[in-house]
């Protein structure tokens, strides 16, 4: 459950970031088209006082603008008196020839030279500079007489316009993206609901199930015993009881899979545990094991390592290894456990000689079921369940399971 919940999370989590790059690529179109039109309608006003010697026009240049026809500067007469800007006619020296004022009540004379000579002094055509809270468009042209004619608009209220819709839109934006959060969230619970309550049924019957075939199989097993004591061993009791054990081994792997597939790495108490000597445990365990198959154990184990783990977790993992080791490592072989301390934590690493798996996908080894023997006809024991189980058992103590093959050596390495 705790692997839906996390698949849950990161669909609302990419749904969320898809809908969030539209709406911020939305909204940084309108509003970059706005501000543009609004910079083109700043440039068409001061391009027509300008061309009108200084003063205002009622009448708009058309054809020039985002907006040339049918705009509220085009036969408006109260534009003129809407309108906040001023002139200065300035001589090659820069001194001051003619300066208009009438339209404005921010500058004065004085300021409103001097603001025409700092114009003038950027080397701009056209700008924008503050004064106070307010924001002013400039206009240098030069005259057929050679003068230059500054012209100065206020532009506050227009860029204060473009300021405010964004801000609105952002909100707006911001707000729309809450509410599909709030909607997918619902929607998307809803719509795995029956996936959920399927999986959990199936962990239900795998327990239920479990429970039920353990008296069967137990009978079973005892029956072939006492023949065996009554009649002695043959061929059909041996074949019996082996099916059991094999049969007991694959209701256990179940019930552990079902349990884990239940646990969370909040459910489980990490404490620190001597990894090395864990290791030579397990592998000791196996050594008798390994060496009836005709196969060599190689232990190379690093003294003293330590590490927060749930100690039955990592036996549990390293036995799984080294038994997956001992099924798949060639013929007079030798398995290789090694553990080692990196600047990132601890690295354990199983590896065997397999010339056959050059050919096998190792992207599907930790698919629970999954043998690389599809036919199941394999003389290999097993179910394709134990690498599955080892990789949960290795994220819910927040490290990772991963497989690599190169010059015919498989490696299972679990990194803390």
């Amino acid at each position: 459950m705790d692997m839906i919940k996390k698949l849950h999370r990161q669909f609302i989590l990419l749904a969320t970031l898809a809908v969030f790059i539209i709406i911020a690529v939305a909204l940084s179109v309108i509003n970059g088209m706005m501000y543009l039109i609004v910079r083109g309608d700043i440039h068409d006003v001061l391009e027509t006082i300008a061309d009108n010697g200084g003063v205002i026009t009622t009448r708009r240049i058309s054809g020039e603008g985002w907006l040339p026809d049918g705009s509220w500067v085009e036969d408006t007469p109260e534009f003129t008196y809407q309108t906040r800007y001023f002139s200065v006619l300035l001589d090659s020296d820069g001194t001051a020839k003619v300066t208009n004022i009438n339209h404005i009540a921010a500058f004065s004379a004085e300021s409103a030279v001097e603001a025409a000579v700092a114009a003038v002094k950027t080397g701009e055509s056209e700008g924008y500079f503050q004064k106070q809270k307010g924001t002013y468009a400039y206009h240098v042209s030069r005259t057929t007489d050679g003068d230059l004619l500054v012209v100065i608009l206020d532009c506050t209220r227009d860029l204060s316009a473009v300021k405010a819709f964004l801000k609105y839109s952002s909100l707006f934006g911001l707000l729309c993206l809450l509410l599909f959060v709030g909607i997918v969230t619902v929607l998307s619970g809803i719509a795995i609901g029956p996936f959920v309550r399927n999986m959990e049924n199936q962990k239900r019957f795998i327990t239920n199930a479990s429970h039920e075939l353990k008296t069967p199989i137990a009978i079973i097993s005892a029956n072939a015993e006492a023949m065996e004591l009554i009649n002695g061993k043959n061929e059909w009791t041996g074949n019996i009881i082996a099916q059991v054990k094999r049969l007991s081994l694959l209701i256990n792997d179940l019930v552990l899979l079902s349990k884990i597939g239940e646990t969370s790495a909040k459910d489980l108490t990490l404490v620190d545990t001597d990894l090395s000597e864990a290791v030579k445990g397990s592998a000791g365990s196996f050594r008798q094991m390994i060496e009836d198959a005709g196969k060599t154990l190689s232990v190379e184990v690093e003294s003293g390592i330590h590490a927060k783990v749930e100690p039955r977790l990592f036996s549990e993992i390293v036995s799984i290894l080294l038994d997956n080791a001992v099924k798949y490592c060639d013929e007079k072989g030798t398995i290789t456990a090694r553990l080692e301390k990196h600047k990132k934590g601890v690295i354990l690493s199983v590896s065997n000689p397999y010339q056959e798996g050059a050919s096998e996908d190792y992207e599907r080894f930790f698919e629970r079921f999954y043998r690389g023997d599809t036919s199941h006809n394999s003389k290999r024991s097993g179910y394709g369940i134990g690498l599955a189980m080892a990789r949960d058992m290795a994220r819910l103590m927040k490290g990772s399971l991963a497989v690599s093959y190169k010059d015919g050596v498989i490696t299972f390495s679990l990194s803390l």
